[in-house]
């Protein structure tokens, strides 16, 4: 199946009037050619720095995905201009092409629509329908080139029918309402003459008079004239009903399409006009328009229950009620019908989220950070356990669950300065978020970092003297003692000498952010703690707790080739083994790797590691996404929890009712083993973990795994691992 393209498109409060019109042409265009869209938006959008939502800006970092084929950038929704630099550094780091809309990106692509000659066809229906000659005009800020472009339409046409749009004519303003405000009363209070027809830079500023003119007495439009532009909506908010100028962001969205496909794939882009049209309401002598007046008000009765059902839900008490990560889903799910039309929802979390602290927060420097997918739609489609993958891949290889992924908007996670990941919202057929969709997300974050808390608290009660370097919990070093000591060993070693490490994430998949849970997390920690120390008694060996669920153990000296497996082996034998983890989870539950290093070459060991237990965790992750998996998991964690058992594949067979063939087909593909040799694993399993920690003779041990025959053990254990078991206990 031929792969789709998918484009990225930027943007800031994708929810507001100017964003959802830009991206409606984008969307159905894209829909149109048959290519994906993710759409990447902040919350807040604030234009200057605010520490408390900062960090949302970080959903601009997954710009950088391999996966995106091409982006579309609109310039002119980013008002911070620290966060544009940001931004435009992300973007050129990118070798794919690039169209940017409502503003002018030196060496890139620009589309916009003509400001200028949109206020000359504005400024033409006032002088050539209505007759007017006396005209003022407020515009933006001074020193903006915009809105000079829109001066400059006004003056344009004044000057064909020879009259002139003089400096004491325009005001500047700041786009907002308060600016029309300001104006109004200057009229008021007779510091201006009033004219014929005031021409506003956008509706906010248009608003501003109108309403302030009704509060006054003066009447529009038989005292004078006002129009606006942009076209916002919400008109019927205002008396009169403003008549104002729409602007095409949805057919300059359309064009960006097609000029970024055309750039991708080579292919003519259709034509598509940019010019905007005159919406008449009753704030001139026109008639006005029931069409578009009819369009605002359907879409506002649709807003309006959405608001009443968000206001009304008790969404927010329940989820302050959550006592897991599964309760949380549960209660998105139950309000998940506030979202209107969002056909798919899905919660993706840092692995880490639960870490107390922003100083924990590590995962916001890279994008090569796990993270966990759970699909938030109905109890019915909740999938057993979170889908793992890397950040910089946007979303699992296919989002569990979803038929398509043609549509899919990201919006940051955040508390206080905190990130914890972000929502994937999808959507079918073209269309978008709404503003009340800020609310459900705030209320979500809220309850996300209450969870978070009371794991946090329950923490701080177990563990109160947690000094710098140990964790006394565990007896073991933190993760600050654990690089300290790597760091001074490696000083005294000889140019001989080498680093060994063993990283091990243990369990996996797992809800350690439950009250109910903590206590057996923190007496598992304390097993796998004993585990690590019985592996580390020498000078120069070490073991740490670097994060939740994270370990690792580090030998500084000479050391042959091969030891650093035997270590990594020796570590999960014992971990899997372990009474509390054998409790509750199977063989897949905890993953081990390992390196060896010269020591000049130490400081490889961290990235080399992460990057490998990153890789085996999405394998396994994508294991278990398998159909299938949980029986067969089931069976195989019975299988090595008993290995001295007599099982047989047969038996299993008939217990799932399958043919033999099928059984042993499916056995292999979902774990990567044959049944037999997966029996025999666990069988060489206990052996080795009974070598570790017990003096049982061999016979003793043979017998205790299920042999009969003791050479046919010696065998196959020597088979298994590559050593006698006297040598692997002795190793």
């Amino acid at each position: 199946m031929e792969k789709r393209p998918l484009i990225g498109v930027i943007t800031a409060k994708a929810a507001e009037p100017e964003q959802r019109q830009l991206l409606g042409g984008i969307l159905t265009r894209a829909h149109k050619h048959g290519a994906d869209t993710v759409i990447f938006s902040n919350i807040y959008n604030f234009d200057k720095y605010y520490a408390g939502t900062e960090v949302e800006n970080k959903i601009y970092d997954l710009i950088l995905s391999e996966r995106i084929d091409g982006l579309i950038l609109t310039a002119e929704s980013i008002l911070n201009p620290d966060l544009q630099q940001y931004i435009y550094e992300r973007i050129t780091k990118r070798s794919v092409p690039v169209v940017v809309t409502g503003a002018v990106l030196p060496g890139m692509c620009c589309i916009n629509t003509d400001v200028t000659a949109d206020f000359e066809a504005i400024t033409r229906h006032v002088t050539e329908v209505h007759g007017m000659t006396d005209i003022d005009f407020l515009t933006g800020y001074e020193g903006v080139e915009t809105c000079y472009e829109r001066i400059q339409g006004c003056r344009n046409v004044l000057a064909e029918q020879g009259l002139m749009l003089t400096d004491e004519h325009i005001i500047f303003g700041d786009f907002w309402m308060n600016s029309g405000n300001k104006l109004a009363m200057d009229y008021i209070e007779k510091r201006r003459k009033l004219p014929q027809a005031i021409l506003c830079a956008n509706d906010y500023m248009a608003y501003g008079i109108i309403d302030t003119f009704l509060d006054h007495g003066i009447k529009v439009p038989d005292d004078v004239t006002v129009i606006g532009y942009e076209y916002i909506g919400k008109r019927f908010y205002h008396a009169p009903i403003l008549t104002t100028y729409r602007r095409n962001r949805y057919a300059m969205g359309e064009k960006a399409v097609e000029v970024l496909l055309s750039q991708m794939t080579g292919r003519a882009p259709e034509e598509i006009s940019l010019a905007g049209d005159l919406l008449c309401g009753a704030s001139c002598t026109c008639r006005l328009s029931q069409k578009a007046l009819s369009e605002e008000l359907k879409w506002e009765r649709v807003e309006q229950q959405y608001n009443t059902l968000n206001m009304d839900a008790n969404f927010e008490q329940q989820l302050t009620v959550c006592r897991s990560i599964e309760d949380y889903i549960h209660v998105l799910q139950e309000f998940v019908y506030l979202i209107r039309d969002c056909t798919g929802l899905y919660l993706c979390l840092y692995e880490d989220w639960c870490s107390s602290g922003t100083e924990n927060n590590f995962h916001a420097e890279t994008l090569r950070s796990s993270m966990l997918c759970y699909r938030v739609m109905s109890q019915q489609e909740i999938q057993a356990e979170p889908v793992c993958f890397i950040r910089d891949q946007l979303f699992p290889e296919k989002l569990p669950g979803a038929v398509t992924q043609e549509i899919l908007y990201f919006q940051p996670i955040l508390f206080a300065g905190r990130e914890m990941g972000y929502f994937i919202l999808q959507y079918d057929e073209p269309d978008g978020i709404d503003p009340i969709f800020r609310y459900w997300l705030k209320i979500a974050a809220n309850g996300l970092e209450a969870l978070r808390m009371k794991n946090d608290i329950r923490s701080l009660l177990e563990c109160r003297d947690l000094s710098e370097f140990h964790d006394t919990a565990t007896g073991l070093y933190t993760r600050e003692g654990f690089f300290n000591e790597v760091s001074m060993k490696l000083d005294h070693v000889t140019e001989e000498g080498s680093l060994l490490v063993v990283l091990l994430r243990v369990p996996l998949f797992a809800d350690n952010a439950s009250i109910d849970k903590r206590q057996y997390f923190i007496r598992l920690e304390a097993q796998i703690a004993e585990c690590i120390k019985k592996l580390t008694t020498g000078e120069q060996e070490f073991g740490a707790k670097l994060f939740d669920r994270q370990f690792a153990i580090a030998c500084v000296g000479c050391y042959d080739n091969g030891q650093e497996q035997l270590l990594a082996d020796k570590l999960l034998t014992l971990v899997q083994h372990a009474p509390l983890y054998q409790e509750r989870f199977a063989q897949d539950a905890a993953v081990c790797v390992c390196t060896r290093l010269p020591a000049g070459k130490a400081d490889l060991a961290s990235d080399q590691l992460k990057t490998e237990l990153e890789t085996k965790m999405q394998q396994l992750s994508a294991m278990r996404s398998q159909p299938g998996y949980p029986d067969y998991a089931k069976l195989r964690a019975a299988m090595f929890h008993e290995p001295q058992r007599e099982w047989t594949a047969q038996e299993m067979c008939r217990e799932f009712h399958l043919s033999y063939g099928h059984f042993r087909a499916t056995y292999k593909e979902l774990f990567g083993v044959s049944f037999h040799h997966d029996l025999i694993e666990s069988r060489i399993g206990l052996a080795k973990y009974l070598l570790l920690t017990t003096s049982m003779s061999l016979q003793a041990i043979s017998y205790k795994c299920g042999y009969e025959d003791y050479k046919y053990f010696l065998r196959q254990f020597r088979q298994m691992t590559g050593k006698t078991p006297n040598a692997y206990r002795n190793a």
